[in-house]
């Protein structure tokens, strides 16, 4: 039996913030433009789901599954996000200041416009598992090539 919590369905502008979230089922849910400010989503499950605009600022997201998530705009400013699983996620225009992105699998995500100039743990191995666009803003000596 799972203690995890479970949130689904419609749950837009949401304020989730602080909340202990690890290992919730979130998945094929729409939590466009809520507020997860500080919240530990450890090994959440967010697959499918839509994140857009939320705010991820200072969340845990390590070991989270963000698998197929739509998450334009959305800001992970300090947000840990290492070892998340973010296959043929949305990350356009996404800002990721100073997160941490050590081992997050980028394959087949989409990043165009998003800022990852300063996120840390981020390699070149990373980006070229990804696709981005001219405005995509990556750190200094790395390039990301751009989506067909």
């Amino acid at each position: 039996m799972s203690l995890a919590p479970a949130y689904g369905g419609v749950c837009e502008g949401c304020d989730l913030s602080g909340r202990i979230l690890v290992g919730a089922k979130m998945s094929n849910s729409d939590f466009s433009g809520s507020n997860f400010t500080g919240a530990v989503l450890a090994r959440a499950d967010g697959t499918g789901s839509q994140f857009e605009e939320a705010n991820f600022t200072d969340a845990d997201l390590r070991s989270a599954k963000l698998i197929e998530a739509t998450c334009p705009r959305a800001v992970f400013e300090n947000a840990s996000l290492a070892d998340a699983d973010a296959r043929r996620a949305d990350f356009r225009h996404a800002d990721f200041t100073r997160a941490n992105l050590t081992r997050m699998n980028f394959g087949g995500a989409d990043i165009a416009g998003a800022d990852l100039r300063n996120a840390e743990g981020l390699t070149q191995s990373q980006l070229n598992a990804a696709c981005g666009d001219r405005l995509t803003r990556v750190p200094r000596g790395m390039r990301v090539r751009i989506c067909d």
